[in-house]
C-alpha cells in the first residue's frame, strides 16, 4: 500500500545509458547543484544594506568643516602675531604684513628666523611653525581647493578622493589624496593637536614681544 508519499526515484547504471533517462538525470543533477549553490551563496554573502547618502555627506562635510576650523584658528594666530610684532618693532626694524595667508606664514617665519628682528624671542615658535607647515600645508591646499569624491565600502565606512589642479612653472600640477574614514579622523585629530601647540606658542611669543 502507498503511504501517500511520492516514490523515491533511483537510477541504475543502465539507466544512464538510455538517452531519455540520461538527459533526465543530467537535468536533475544541475537542478540540485543550482539549489546547493543558492543556499551556499545565501549563507556566505551578507545582504547589501541601503546607503544613506544624506548621512554620509553630512559626516564628510562635518569632518571637512572641522579641519577648516582648525586651519582658521592657526591662520588667525599667525596674523595676530605678525601685527603684534609689527607694533613692537623699533627703529629701522620692519615686519612685512602682506595680504595672502601663505605670504603671512612666510613673513612670520622671516621675522623669527635666524637673522630676523625677533630671532631670540621667536626661536621656539619657529620650530613649531616649521613643523606645522611641513605636515599640514599641502593638506590645507587640497582641502580648500580640491574636488572631493565620496565612495562607501561594504561595511558602511566612507572613503574620500580629493583631487587638486594647480600650475607650477607654467605646467599643470595634479595632486590626488585618498583617505579612508579612519585615516581622515586621525588626520583631523593630528591637525587639532598640532594647531593647538602652534597657537599656544604664538600666544607666548606675543606676550614676550609685548613685554620687551
Amino acid at each position: 500500500m502507498s503511504d501517500g508519499t511520492a516514490p523515491r526515484q533511483s537510477w541504475s547504471r543502465a539507466d544512464f545509458g538510455h538517452p531519455r533517462r540520461q538527459g533526465k538525470a543530467v537535468n536533475t543533477f544541475y537542478l540540485m547543484l543550482s539549489r546547493m549553490m543558492t543556499v551556499a551563496s545565501d549563507q556566505t554573502t551578507p545582504p547589501l544594506q541601503p546607503i544613506d547618502w544624506g548621512a554620509i555627506f553630512s559626516q564628510v562635510n562635518c569632518w571637512r568643516g572641522a579641519c577648516m576650523h582648525h586651519f582658521s584658528m592657526v591662520e588667525t594666530a599667525v596674523t595676530e602675531t605678525l601685527l603684534a610684532l609689527s607694533a613692537t618693532a623699533q627703529g629701522e626694524i620692519a615686519v612685512r604684513l602682506r595680504h595672502l595667508i601663505g605670504q603671512r606664514f612666510e613673513d612670520l617665519a622671516a621675522a623669527i628666523s635666524p637673522g630676523g628682528p625677533f630671532e631670540e624671542v621667536g626661536r621656539h615658535a619657529l620650530t613649531e611653525l616649521s613643523q606645522y607647515r611641513e605636515k599640514h600645508e599641502t593638506f590645507r591646499t587640497l582641502l580648500c581647493h580640491g574636488m572631493v569624491k565620496v565612495t562607501v565600502e561594504q561595511n558602511g565606512q566612507w572613503i574620500l578622493l580629493i583631487r587638486s589642479l594647480s600650475i607650477r612653472s607654467r605646467q599643470p600640477d595634479r595632486t590626488i589624496l585618498a583617505l579612508e574614514q579612519s585615516e581622515a579622523e586621525a588626520r583631523l585629530a593630528t591637525l587639532k593637536r598640532d594647531g593647538q601647540k602652534l597657537t599656544s606658542s604664538l600666544g607666548q611669543l606675543r606676550k614676550v614681544a609685548a613685554a620687551a
